[in-house]
């Protein structure tokens, strides 16, 4: 496992940001080194039948197989709420999380979405789900509530990086509102390398939040 980032987690949720940053650009640097490891062997059965969770799990496996990663990993971080009667009960689960810290609040979230799937008829770009039933749970604070900072991982299944950022551009700023766009802002990535770009957001519970997305592309 790599060097585990320690830090004390004070004051607002704001104030952690620049950690929560540094966590991520070491998981995505890690995630780039696991990625060839993770499609090794899906690569002969790829197809429009090869979903996201699917494609987590070897993701997950091959990240722990680096031992790059800066902490633990969960997959599948279950979510439970407890009413005002103290019934608790499950709500959701994240993809994975990179744990921080010893507060079970508190993590580095990772949702996972295909784009660019070639189906027999065309190929279908999947960005309207990618923000709807991906984005859309951390500007609602179903994931991440008061955390400062989240992550998206989007499988581009036809390796076409730049139609897929496009896409997804598109359908952001068409959703602006919705999802209390904010900003927008790309990071160079050299051709064929993952591309990524960060959108900030302002959440429904009223706080403000970055989310890194990290495109890979499947060759």
């Amino acid at each position: 496992m790599g060097k585990r980032e320690l830090f004390v987690l004070e004051g607002s949720p704001s104030a952690w940001l620049e950690n929560f940053r540094n966590l991520g650009e070491q998981m995505s640097v890690a995630i780039e080194a696991a990625w060839p490891l993770c499609i090794r062997p899906l690569q002969p059965k790829k197809d429009s039948f090869t979903h996201e969770d699917h494609v987590t799990e070897h993701l997950v496996n091959a990240l722990r197989r680096t031992k790059k990663v800066p902490g633990r990993i969960i997959y599948q971080y279950v979510l439970l709420v407890e009413d005002t009667e103290g019934n608790v009960s499950l709500t959701s689960s994240i993809d994975f999380v990179l744990t921080v810290g010893d507060d079970e609040g508190v993590y580095l979230a990772y949702e996972c979405k295909r784009l660019n799937v070639p189906y027999p008829k065309g190929v279908k770009n999947l960005c309207v789900p990618y923000v709807e039933d991906g984005l859309m749970r951390f500007v609602t604070g179903q994931y991440s509530n008061g955390l400062p900072m989240a992550m998206m991982i989007g499988y581009v299944m036809n390796g076409d990086n730049g139609r897929a950022r496009q896409g997804l551009r598109r359908v952001m700023e068409k959703r602006k509102a919705t999802i209390g766009l904010k900003a927008e802002m790309d990071h160079p990535s050299p051709f064929g390398a993952p591309t990524r770009f960060r959108s900030t957001h302002t959440c429904r519970p009223g706080h403000s939040m970055e989310v890194e997305h990290l495109l890979l592309p499947w060759p």
